[in-house]
């Protein structure tokens, strides 16, 4: 019995002895520097390749996927986007191709006996693994997608005479960012093909903010300004910016800017050219004017006591309001934005009457103390006095003197907010302080002559940016020619 055990033990290690040889001459037949036949990942075969080959195909691979569109479809309305535009990358292609070259290399030698005797029958195909950067696809969906989509209507109203016209709001539907995204990394990790794709967005209900039964509260007038409206082009301008805030209507805690609301200033938008402050002069510009809209605004604004959440001052000191109470309007630099800080919504209502006086009253529920009231004092702190800038103009007669620019003073200033309770003042306090810079008066002297002593001496007069020894050298140099 003892014979035949041992005669069993020693047939079994011989066996295996075999079987080792065997298996780890067949292991032994794969490189170990470069991935085994029939790995792939995704469609892409990377058999036989290094770490950096591999990693080079599939570099040129994502470059290629970049460039297919997918239709992004919302209801029967759709926009095409590349892969590119909403940040098409790997997720981790480095780990994956670090599986594939360890695929048949990595592990006990029974194994990868396994592994490789699998890969002469099958592939072993692992994931791509695709990714969207959720910032580019957070951008495109709210310029392109987004839009696309039926709304929900806030309740909006109209002033007629003394009385408010209401109409109701509309319920609507808008984009679900993240399910919408989600579907399509969905598409792209089952087996895409590189191809171009479809993908229905995923929508959900959209909740008007602005109910018909919020806007009956809109009663009381909260706050009211007016300045003088003028004439010229700017009336036009005036008019045009006006009547794009006219009737708009701001939830609770919504925020208004008003250049958005009222550009682009150009001729297609009603604005004509006008005059308007640029580097310290007045220059025509289409839309000039447009900061008398928002500064006549942000004063009733501030008797509205609405929250006032970016307001800049002119460069320069503007004639139709007191320093430290304008708005200064100008391009993606300086903006007008306030926010509806009340528990109901608030009507902004604006127009120009009859008397050439550019107004706007702000309506709503008025939720302020009885008795209590707002007033604002501008409080001028420092002036500095424009001068004069002598320049030399080679082209004009010889002591001709032409005046140029737009003097101003310069000035700083606080603008402070009083509160007062049944008449009496119970706080004082600075609410914005403004900078306004002077300019000085430009004077263009002429030097054409054909003696050049002459033109010397008045060039070299200039030059001093005195005006009395500027104009002795004028009569100096007239009695030389």
């Amino acid at each position: 019995m003892q014979v035949l055990f041992g005669l069993l033990l020693s047939c079994a290690i011989l066996v295996l002895s075999v079987s080792y040889v065997f298996f780890r001459h067949f292991v032994s037949e794969y490189p170990a520097d470069r991935i085994c036949d029939n790995v792939f990942i995704g469609s892409a075969d990377v058999s036989g390749m290094t770490k950096k080959e591999a990693e080079a195909v599939m570099a040129e691979r994502l470059s290629l996927g970049q460039q297919a569109t997918v239709t992004m479809k919302v209801g029967g309305k759709e926009e095409n986007v590349s892969l590119e535009e909403l940040g098409l990358n790997y997720k981790d292609i480095k780990k994956q191709i670090k599986t594939a070259f360890d695929y048949g290399k990595a592990g006990s030698l029974w194994q990868r006996y396994w592994q490789l005797k699998g890969l002469s029958k099958n592939k072993k195909v692992l994931k791509e693994n695709y990714r969207l950067s959720k910032k580019q696809v957070k951008k495109i969906m709210n310029e392109r997608i987004i839009p696309l989509a039926d709304h929900a209507q806030n309740a909006t109203m109209e002033r007629k005479g003394k009385e408010f016209k209401i109409i109701a709001e509309k319920k609507g539907k808008t984009i679900d960012i993240g399910k919408s995204s989600a579907a399509v990394i969905k598409h792209l990790n089952r087996g895409w093909d590189q191809k171009d794709f479809a993908v229905e967005m995923v929508q959900k209900e959209d909740v008007p903010t602005v109910r018909a039964v919020d806007l009956k509260m809109v009663k009381d007038e909260l706050g009211s300004y007016s300045t003088d409206a003028g004439g010229g082009e700017r009336l036009q301008n005036l008019k045009t910016g006006v009547e794009k805030l006219n009737g708009t209507v701001l939830g609770p805690g919504e925020e208004i800017s008003v250049h958005d609301a009222t550009a682009p200033y150009d001729k297609e938008h009603g604005y004509v050219a006008a005059g308007s402050y640029e580097n310290g002069q007045v220059v025509e510009t289409y839309g000039g004017g447009i900061c008398q809209v928002s500064t006549t605004l942000y004063n009733a604004v501030l008797y509205a006591e609405l929250e006032v959440t970016k307001r800049y001052p002119h460069s320069m000191l503007v004639a139709y309001i007191d320093p430290s109470r304008d708005a200064a309007i100008a391009g993606d630099v300086k903006d007008f934005k306030f926010k509806n800080n009340y528990d109901t919504p608030v009507y902004i209502e604006g127009g120009i009457d009859s008397d050439g006086q550019l107004k706007f009253t702000i309506y709503g529920k008025d939720t302020r103390k009885k008795g209590r009231t707002v007033e604002y004092e501008s409080e001028v702190t420092a002036t500095e006095e424009y001068g004069r800038t002598y320049k030399e103009d080679s082209s004009a007669p010889l002591g001709s003197m032409k005046y140029e620019g737009s003097p101003h003073t310069g000035k700083t200033a606080k603008l402070w907010k009083i509160v007062k309770e049944d008449g009496k003042e119970v706080s004082r306090d600075v609410i914005n302080e403004s900078t306004y810079r002077k300019s000085d008066e430009i004077i263009k002297v002429g030097t054409a002559c054909d003696n050049g002593a002459a033109s010397g001496i008045v060039s070299g007069a200039i030059a001093t940016q005195d005006g009395t020894k500027i104009n002795a050298a004028i009569s100096k140099a007239r009695a030389m020619e």
